[in-house]
């Protein structure tokens, strides 16, 4: 065997060893690649997921303090009503301090709805019943203070969530205090996480309900990547699902105070191109060694072998440098001047740049993080490399711990020192320098808790004041109370017996009235007859003065026929013998015309004496009917009176009767105002104590004065 076919076989198999070394590697660096790649992927999504609950977390938190500090120090003695001064200055405070949109109070009793901004509600004015609301009644089942689910309002066009908790006054139940908040901080937070170029997060609640998502028409609907990677009662979790037949790597973390969730998705397909671009990347860098290794050891073999074994050295190194076993690479013969040696020389450095500047990179985030545990925001992560998926990393820590900063306090520390103190009732420290918004809004809470606790100092002072004042004017008022229901009582009973005598000369006074009326039907019926009677007597005048017509008739026959007998006489005495009995014919007839004569006067006599008698009684009637009409007139005068003494009678005892049921409802209000003022008293000596119970409560406690 010649030289050239021992080099040749010697170069075979060494490049047979080359190429499968290759393979062999190439294989375990793909996998350690994907490993890499999905450990650092869930790292990081677990990562975005737990600080941005913490976040959310800690802003809600701050909100719910300010809401548990109203209940606290708000004082709701005097009526939970738009008239009392006290509570609506302390709900416009905190409606301040919390930059809420509202806080209001929905009350148990009559559904009205005492609000900050709109005043108040009412069922029948505003159509507005907070007791049939969801909040209201969830609230009240859960009996403690919560967070409602966002929901978008239609009046500020924002998305808001309701803080509400229930209000009890001595234990008992009076109605629900909330306050709407808007959650743009939130969403803002939320829609600025971004993992790589399809990664993104969203808030769903533990039935997997989306609160809040980028896309708004999947808002409230059913997230099943969150139903299928929740699992047990952990606060985080991750795994890799399949949603909808796409491959996601997807986590979540968990917000205490709502039990809502922040799920974290990425398409495991952009992590498989990555791993895959990368493991090109790798294979083709190998490949160009093995063939860099292979020419040069074509050359080698022809030339020298020294430079074979250089090179082979230097590569086994490089092969361990990417394994991590070195610690950096052996560098080649510098005084090499073959071109491969040194392209290999060149790649070599440029791959063990990378690698430091990863190193760093990744020192500094956990030097970072270090500081960020401890509470201080004022870091970022300054050095970049030229791994794209490490920069974009970088560039989300930084911006969360930007958002954080901002939002928080560049300094953690001072706030929970300050939130120690205030849990031990010592008002006094405020947070210095504050650059946050929480720590702001810690500040503006201390100056709205001294403020509130200077104007309970200064209320209960005067309140313990006007307690004994009012103390002292209530004793006077009890003894007046009681002189005056002994006065009434005496009074109502002189009062009643007055009364009953006005009552008895009412009921006489009707009697007389009621005979007066019998006396003037009797003197009507006495006249009635007289009138009858002078019909009577006219009737009889009439007659009489008829028969005296019929009587001078027959006088005058009477005398007529006297005077025919006459003539028959001296007829008779002319005739001599012959008119005798003529003559005595007309004798009897003179004398029978004589006495009717006579007859006839006496009848006219007894005629013209009734007459004279009927028209005296005439007179006589005509006189009782003027006397009865007199007497009409005086008893109908006489009864006239009576009615209006009957009638003044009666009103005196319509009047007696209410001044007497006036007098006994004044002796029985008097009786309830001297129970009253005792029982005002007694509240009068309670508010006394309170007002001292007060002031040693607020003495308790630590503030600026």
């Amino acid at each position: 065997m010649n030289l050239s076919s021992l080099k040749l076989r010697l170069l075979r198999i060494i490049a047979v060893g080359v190429i499968v070394s290759f393979v062999v590697l190439g294989f375990y660096t793909s996998k350690v690649e994907y490993e890499d790649g999905y450990s650092t992927i869930k790292d990081e999504e677990i990562l975005i997921s737990e600080q941005g609950t913490k976040f959310i977390e800690a802003f809600l938190e701050s909100k719910i303090d300010i809401l548990k500090a109203t209940l606290e120090e708000v004082s709701f003695k005097d009526g939970v009503s738009i008239e009392n001064k006290t509570m609506m200055n302390g709900l416009k405070l905190a409606n301040k301090a919390g930059d809420f949109m509202g806080v209001y109070i929905g009350l148990e009793k009559n559904g009205y709805v005492i609000s900050t901004l709109e005043g108040l509600l009412t069922p029948q004015k505003d159509d507005y019943d907070p007791r049939v609301r969801d909040w209201y009644k969830d609230t009240k089942k859960r009996d403690s203070i919560g967070v409602t689910e966002p929901y978008f309002d239609s009046t500020i066009k924002k998305s808001v969530v309701s803080i509400c908790a229930p209000l009890k006054i001595n234990g008992e139940f009076v109605g629900i205090i909330g306050a709407d908040l808007s959650i743009d901080t939130i969403i803002d937070a939320v829609s600025k996480i971004k993992l790589k170029n399809t990664g993104y997060s969203y808030l769903v609640n533990k039935d997997g309900k989306i609160l809040i998502h980028k896309d708004n028409k999947l808002l409230n609907k059913k997230d099943e990547l969150f139903l299928k990677i929740k699992g047990g009662e952990g606060t985080t979790s991750f795994k890799g699902v399949n949603a909808n037949g796409t491959d996601l790597l997807a986590s979540y973390g968990l917000i205490p105070t709502t039990n809502w969730y922040l799920v974290t998705r990425l398409d495991e397909q952009e992590i498989v191109d990555e791993v895959i671009s990368s493991i090109t990347t790798v294979i083709l860098i190998y490949l160009a060694l093995l063939v860099l290794i292979l020419a040069v050891m074509f050359f080698a073999f022809n030339k020298v072998l020294s430079p074979l074994s250089n090179i082979e050295d230097t590569i086994n190194f490089f092969f361990k440098y990417l394994k991590g076993e070195e610690k950096e690479i052996k560098a080649l013969d510098s005084s090499n001047s073959n071109p491969i040696v040194q392209m290999l020389q060149n790649e070599m450095k440029i791959i063990e740049k990378r690698f430091v500047e990863d190193k760093v990179l990744i020192e500094e985030v956990k030097s970072v993080v270090d500081r960020v545990n401890n509470g201080k925001l004022d870091v970022q992560v300054k050095n970049s490399t030229s791994n794209k998926a490490l920069n974009e990393l970088k560039d989300i820590l930084n911006e969360m711990i930007e958002t954080i900063s901002k939002n928080v306090n560049s300094d953690i520390n001072p706030i929970l020192d300050v939130l120690e103190q205030y849990s031990k009732l010592d008002f006094k420290n405020i947070i210095k320098d504050p650059d946050g918004k929480i720590s702001r809004e810690l500040n503006n809470l201390n100056e709205l808790i001294t403020t509130m606790l200077k104007e309970n100092k200064q209320k209960g002072l005067m309140l313990n004041k006007k307690a004994k004042i009012l103390l002292d004017n209530v004793d006077a008022l009890n003894r007046s109370s009681n002189a005056t229901a002994v006065s009434l009582e005496e009074t109502a009973a002189s009062v009643e017996q007055i009364t009953s005598t006005i009552v008895d000369n009412t009921e006489r006074i009707n009697q007389v009235s009621e005979h007066s009326e019998e006396l003037i039907a009797s003197i009507s019926n006495g006249q009635d007859l007289a009138n009858l009677t002078v019909t009577s007597m006219d009737e009889i005048n009439e007659q009489t003065q008829a028969i005296a017509d019929a009587i001078t008739v027959i006088d005058q026959i009477s005398f007529q026929t006297n005077i025919l007998s006459l003539n028959a006489a001296v007829e008779a005495a002319t005739a001599g013998e012959a008119g005798k009995g003529f003559a005595v014919v007309a004798q009897e007839v003179r004398n029978l015309a004589s006495r009717s004569a006579e007859a006839a006067k006496e009848i006219k006599d007894l005629v013209e004496n009734a007459a004279f008698k009927t028209n005296h009684g005439k007179q006589i009637v005509d006189d009782m009917i003027e006397g009865y009409i007199k007497l009409n007139e005086d008893v109908s005068k006489t009864t006239k009176v009576i009615k209006e003494i009957s009638s003044s009678s009666k009103e005196q005892r319509v009047s007696i009767e209410q001044i007497n049921e006036v007098v006994n409802k004044l002796d029985k209000e008097t009786q309830q105002n001297a129970s009253v003022a005792a029982q005002t008293q007694s509240i009068a000596k309670d508010t006394s104590i309170i007002a001292s119970e007060m002031l040693e409560d607020v003495n308790n406690k630590k503030f600026r004065e």
